[in-house]
């Protein structure tokens, strides 16, 4: 049985009903009806376009919260990458991926917040990889280097705008 909310407008109303775009719990007073679904009074009123790369603070949250662990999940899945054949092809996929992971985990808005979250989450792994050879006094990898813009690009590319 699905647990008793209370509407965010409305803190004394009960209600089981959230919002289709934000997630919000909303009374029967507040919901609106829309091609898509039940709405917030916020959301009902702005067309998706409108609303595309805004992001609520709840999802700039669970942005990060996701950007962190892909920076955990990542710096073992990066040394893995750059010991196998292929390295340009495994990073943009993986960089793709994460991006994907943090765009859903923020409400699937995207924008600019979600773009730097991405781009930054997946560039700490490499940066923790390529540090090792600078700091023993020698350079990193061209090919390496590429592999890691490959996969800051396309987890850039996964937060774009349609």
């Amino acid at each position: 049985m699905a647990e008793m909310m209370h509407c965010y407008r409305h803190p004394n109303r009960e209600t089981r009903v959230s919002c289709a775009t934000c997630g919000r719990p909303i009374c029967t007073e507040c919901m609106r009806q829309t091609e898509v679904g039940i709405k917030c009074p916020d959301d009902a009123r702005l067309p998706r376009s409108a609303r595309a790369g805004v992001m609520k603070t709840n999802q700039i949250l669970w942005s990060l919260l996701a950007g962190v662990a892909v920076v955990l999940v990542g710096i073992p899945v990066v040394s893995l990458i750059l010991s196998l054949p292929f390295q340009w092809l495994l990073s943009a996929a993986a960089g793709y991926g994460a991006g994907t992971l943090i765009n859903r985990a923020g409400g699937r808005n995207g924008g600019n917040i979600a773009i730097a979250i991405s781009a930054v989450a997946v560039a700490i792994p490499y940066l923790v990889w390529l540090a090792q050879p600078v700091i023993s006094g020698g350079s990193p990898s061209p090919f390496e280097v590429g592999a890691m813009i490959f996969a800051v690009v396309t987890a850039g590319l996964a937060n774009r705008q349609l």
